[in-house]
Order: C-alpha cells, then sequence, then structure tokens
C-alpha cells in the first residue's frame, strides 16, 4: 500500500476494504481497553473509533461481538530450525497460535549452508503471510575451535543487510572478540550501526567492566542471563532483556516474579521463545508465554506489550507492527476472554488467517549436507593405558537447561587400553563428528546426566555447527547410529544391540523436514518414548543433545575439535590433569 493510498484511506477517499465492528481494543500505546471500531484498508489500520465515513457497499462488515482485540503477537528470537520443520510449516502454525511476526536468526541454515542458505530463508519468507524479519548471523562459526559447513563474513553481512526483511544483527555470541577488539567481529557491528539496525547480543555470565565494554560496542539486548542479578544488571545498563521461554532453556519462572517483586519497569523487557521443538509448537507459541507471564502475577495489558510493542520497538518496527494502531498492519488476535488470552481468531494484514501455506520449491544443495565416511567403533574410542584406573573431564548436563557443569570422575580402560563408559556411575561416551566434508575430525568425550542404560543415539542437530553428535553406552551401537545418520542424510537416530529401533529423517540441511508439523512432531515424540524406554530420564533429550557442542554457553563442551572448556575459552583434554 503506498503512503499517498493510505492518507487518503485515513482521509476517507478511499473506503475501507473491511470494518470490525463492536470491537473492544487492548491498546498498548496507553495500556488501556476501550470500545472501538476497526477500519481495514489494503491490510492496514486506516481508522480507529467511528469508522462510518470509512465504508461503501463494497465494504465487508465483521461483528466482533465485544470481543476484545489484540494486536498479533511476536516472537522476538527465535532460530526457528529447531521445529525441525521448513519455514512454511512453522509459519503455518505460528499464525494458527496469534503469532503474526517473528523475528528470526537463520543461524542453524547459516552454518550448514552459509549465505546462500540464508538467501533462500528469505526467499521462501516473501512468499508466506506471516511477518518475517530477519538479523543477520553473526558468529558463523560461532567459534574457531570447530568446524562449520559455511562461514559468514564481513562482506556477506553487509550484503545481507541490505535486504529490506533485516532488521539488525543477530546475537554477538562471540564476546571474547567484542571485547580483544577483533577487526572482523567491529566491522560487522558498525555496518549495522551505519544502517541504523540493532545489534543483538549473548553474554551469559557477562558483568562488570567485560559486560561494560561489551554494551559500549552497541550490543542492546541479551537472552542468555544465568542469575536474576545478571539479567537486573543488564538492564540497568540500559540493555534490553529478552525473557527467553522456550523448549530448551526457560526462564519466566525465575526472572519474571522478581522483576514484579522488585518493581523494575518492564519497558525494555520483552519475550522470546529462542528455540521451539515441533511437540511445544504444536500445542501453543507466544499465546502460551502470554498465558504464563499472567499467570506468574503480570497484568494482561502488560503481557500482552512484552509480546508486542516492547519487542517491536527494540527492532524499531514499531511503525510496522506491535500495536492496533492507525497505519500499522492488520494483525490482530481476536480474544475471548483476555485473563485466559482465549483465541477467538487470528488476522494477518487484515485478512483471517488461512490453514493452507504456499508450497516452496526448495533447491537440491539443501538436501545434501552430511559428507563423511564410514565410522567404524574405533574411531570413538579414547585410548589410555591397557587395565588403568583415570580421572576424566566429564559433560555435565542438567533437565531444561543448556548450561553444562565440568564434573570429573575415574573410569577405566580395557586390556586394550580403550576408555570405557560407565553406565552405573550415568557416564556415557559422546562424539562430535563433523560432517561437512572438510577434515573428517571427530572430537570426543564423556557426559553424564541423560540416564541413558543400552544403545546409543545419535543426530545431525549440534549448535551451533550443526556436526552429528552422537552419545551411547556401547562403540558399536554409536558406530551404527552415526552410519545411520548419513545414509538417511540427516535426522536423529536411535540404536540399541545393533539395530535401528527407530529414526526422524531430516533430510533438509540435516535439520529440517519438509513434512507437516503435525506429522514431525508425532514422529518425535514416538522416538521420545523409544529413547524414554532405553533408559534416558530427561525431558527433552534431544535438544539438550544438540547444545553439547555450543562453545559460547558454559560450562563443559564438545565439538569436532575436542572438550571445550568455556570460561577458559581453550580446549583441554578428556583426562584430567
Amino acid at each position: 500500500m503506498h503512503l499517498t493510498e493510505k492518507i487518503l484511506a485515513g482521509k476517507g477517499d478511499i473506503k475501507a476494504d473491511t470494518i470490525l465492528q463492536n470491537s473492544r481494543i487492548l491498546n498498548v500505546n496507553t495500556k488501556e481497553v476501550y470500545e472501538a471500531d476497526i477500519a481495514i484498508k489494503s491490510g492496514y489500520i486506516i481508522g480507529i473509533s467511528d469508522v462510518s465515513d470509512l465504508k461503501d457497499t463494497s465494504t465487508e462488515i465483521i461483528d466482533v461481538n465485544n470481543r476484545i482485540v489484540s494486536p498479533g503477537l511476536l516472537d522476538g528470537h527465535v532460530h526457528f530450525e529447531s521445529s525441525m520443520v521448513t519455514l512454511s510449516q512453522f509459519a503455518k502454525k505460528a499464525m494458527e497460535h496469534g503469532t503474526t511476526g517473528i523475528v528470526i536468526d537463520p543461524h542453524e541454515i547459516a552454518n550448514v549452508l552459509g549465505k546462500r542458505g540464508i538467501e533462500l530463508i528469505l526467499e521462501e519468507a516473501k512468499t508466506l503471510p506471516l511477518n518475517i524479519f530477519a538479523t543477520v548471523s553473526s558468529c558463523v562459526p560461532a567459534t574457531p575451535f570447530e568446524t562449520a559447513g559455511a562461514s559468514i563474513d564481513v562482506s556477506d553481512v553487509r550484503l545481507l543487510m541490505d535486504n529490506d526483511m533485516v532488521v539488525g544483527l543477530g546475537e554477538v555470541m562471540d564476546f571474547p572478540a567484542v571485547l580483544n577488539g577483533d577487526a572482523k567481529k567491529m566491522a560487522m557491528i558498525q555496518a549495522a550501526h551505519d544502517r541504523g539496525l540493532v545489534v543483538d547480543g549473548h553474554a551469559p555470565g557477562l558483568t562488570g567492566p567485560d559486560l561494560w565494554g561489551y554494551l559500549a560496542g552497541g550490543i542492546s539486548s541479551d537472552h542468555e542471563s544465568l542469575t536474576y542479578d545478571e539479567a537486573l544488571e543488564k538492564l540497568r545498563l540500559g540493555m534490553k532483556l529478552m525473557l527467553r521461554e522456550g523448549s530448551a532453556a526457560k526462564s519466566l519462572d525465575m526472572f519474571l516474579p522478581r522483576l514484579l517483586e522488585d518493581g523494575v519497569s518492564l519497558e525494555n523487557v520483552f519475550f522470546v521463545t529462542d528455540d521451539k521443538h515441533p511437540e511445544d509448537l504444536l500445542a501453543g507459541y507466544m499465546d502460551t508465554i502470554v498465558r504464563k507471564a499472567i499467570s506468574l502475577g503480570l497484568s494482561p495489558l502488560d503481557a500482552v506489550s512484552m509480546c508486542t510493542i516492547n519487542t517491536a520497538r527494540h527492532y524499531r518496527i514499531d511503525h510496522l507492527v506491535g500495536s492496533v494502531s492507525i497505519g500499522r498492519r492488520a494483525d490482530l488476535v481476536i480474544l475471548d476472554d483476555l485473563e485466559s488470552f482465549r483465541i477467538h481468531s487470528v488476522m494477518v494484514g487484515g485478512e483471517r488467517v488461512d490453514t493452507q501455506v504456499p508450497a516452496f520449491d526448495y533447491t537440491d544443495f539443501v538436501f545434501d549436507t552430511i559428507r563423511y565416511g564410514e565410522i567404524i567403533p574405533e574411531d570413538l574410542q579414547i585410548i589410555g593405558v591397557p587395565d588403568s584406573k583415570v580421572s576424566v573431564n566429564i559433560i555435565k548436563v542438567f533437565p531444561d537447561q543448556i548450561f553444562t557443569e565440568k564434573d570429573n570422575s575415574k573410569l577405566i580402560t580395557d586390556r586394550t587400553g580403550v576408555l570405557l563408559p560407565d553406565v552405573k556411575k550415568d557416564i556415557l561416551s559422546t562424539a562430535v563428528i563433523e560432517r561437512h566434508g572438510k577434515n573428517g575430525n571427530i572430537g570426543l568425550g564423556f557426559v553424564r546426566g541423560f540416564g541413558l542404560k543400552s544403545g546409543a543415539f545419535a543426530q545431525s542437530i549440534g549448535h551451533d555447527s550443526h556436526n552429528v553428535v552422537v552419545t551411547g553406552t556401547n562403540h558399536a551401537d554409536m558406530a551404527l547410529a552415526a552410519n545411520t545418520i548419513r545414509d538417511m542424510k540427516g535426522g536423529i537416530v536411535l540404536v540399541q544391540d545393533g539395530q535401528v529401533l527407530d529414526s526422524l529423517p531430516l533430510p533438509f540441511a540435516g535439520l529440517l523436514s519438509n513434512q507437516p508439523l503435525k506429522k514431525v512432531a508425532l514422529k518425535l515424540e514416538e522416538v521420545h518414548s523409544v529413547i524414554r524406554d532405553m533408559g534416558c530420564t530427561l525431558p527433552a533429550p534431544f535438544i539438550t543433545h544438540s547444545f553439547i557442542a555450543l562453545p559460547v554457553i558454559p560450562e563443559l563442551r564438545l565439538t569436532d575439535r575436542g572438550l571445550f572448556d568455556v570460561g577458559q575459552f581453550e580446549l583441554i583434554d578428556v583426562f584430567e590433569r
């Protein structure tokens, strides 16, 4: 809709396509609810209150029957790839749940397919009714201590930022590079500043002078605070706080009640998911976060504001979305009840949400990303002194958390010197296999916390470089799992006693299925059931497993190059010295 057309429509010279009558508008600008009609033309709001002069015989009149009309919800930061479905399938379910806009960081696709992968996703986004904004992935790879499928350099960042859909530089995870004034990182940040775009942060545990230096670079948000005091410090220093409530990491229970108790202003706080697994997306999206926030004591008006206008203001898109206001897109959630946030219907761009999304033709290169040879058990073994007991560093994982702890324990070697896992102590062998066909690296280590009693499992989702992560009670089953992943071009596989028990194929970049969300969610539920039968005790084992390889979140990780201590920011030996 051209600017002149908007003005003429607002004046009434051009009549509305649609008018919502008998509405109660949830106004996030003034934090009030009041009665008013809403006039819509070409997907934009052109009139509010008495809009009778804006209609003619062709105008569709929709009686809202005194229901509340809320702005469409926004997810301020999401790697849609965690849903295991394509952007088109993700968008379909998002809109059904009242989410009319998302800010994606296609970091996972970028680590596998690079700049052309991001460009492909942006092209797909243009075909969808959902408002999709993007930040350009800033850390591909996340650190120099791993092997990604591609890299994003400064020239790539500049070119991608010229796309109209781009609203910022994606989370800057390599904070040591920022604090050390790394020239490439500085150039990326400056490119965003030169274009008036935001720079999102990622700074778990960063406080004091290091945080000051990080913020002085113009990095304006964070979703990785480990404690409430850390989050409050960041807010007080001018950082926007993203309250994350995703599938892997949840912070509402920890942070929101304290913020309310302390009377902290929430104007610079907004909601994000970061990662949303398929079964969780099937059950709900940003609407579930709004409901949970209300149940924790937040007023419905503030909860909606933190999922709409606060997000839009951060990304400087509040002139387009985020409120029921003149000139904004008619992205609306019609509610039967505000307190329970019960959704009656959803409109995107002034149109009722259609459950159908257009098919998008993906190019062949996205289906050829698993490139390693045959894996044998010996490839996955750590060798020490035969028939001995040694102390080893172990990655300790926790339910519903993506941080880990550095643990240690005694393990024994067999007569050939192979260091053995200890199922009784819940210590499993784990490996990260470079899958992009670049060097054939295999990083080896041990992990505790999964509870697996037998067999092995593997997946080609391994944040952030997405090498294949395989974990098990024995090396033979681990090798079979790794080879099965290769043969099916990516996904999740479960193996026991030399047999493949179940699998979920994810052939798109080894990350996604192009099947409908419900079908993928049902299959994932099935493999969850199987891994529970194998003894696994974690509620979301594949999410937890995928983060074993992420070397930017404390404390101990495993990449294809070996065991990585995030605090020391260096590779360390498996054997404790």
